[in-house]
């Protein structure tokens, strides 16, 4: 079964993007990486991807296997990140 992935996963706007300041970013880039593959050093394979809006919100929700853990990579080149978090559907 799949499990919706968005901005407001697991509750609302907990994966929005924000800048140290509490301003959204658009343009990140969002990457899904299975953790085995992540931890492995395998990133040029990723499970999805999708960018932010202006509200720093995803353009795009994804879909992802349940009971998994992935990580999400946010990165917008000299202007947010890279930085990661780990979720389990």
């Amino acid at each position: 079964m799949a499990v919706m992935v968005n901005h407001n996963y697991p509750d609302t706007d907990d994966l929005r993007v924000v800048d140290v300041a509490n301003e959204p970013v658009e343009g990140v880039v969002i990457t899904v990486f299975t953790l085995a593959n992540y931890a492995a050093g395998i990133v040029d394979t990723w499970v999805a991807q999708t960018d932010t809006d202006t509200n720093g919100r995803w353009t795009q929700p994804i879909d992802l296997d349940e009971a998994e853990t992935y990580v999400v990579h946010f990165e917008k080149i000299s202007e947010y990140g890279p930085t990661t978090i780990e979720i389990t559907t």
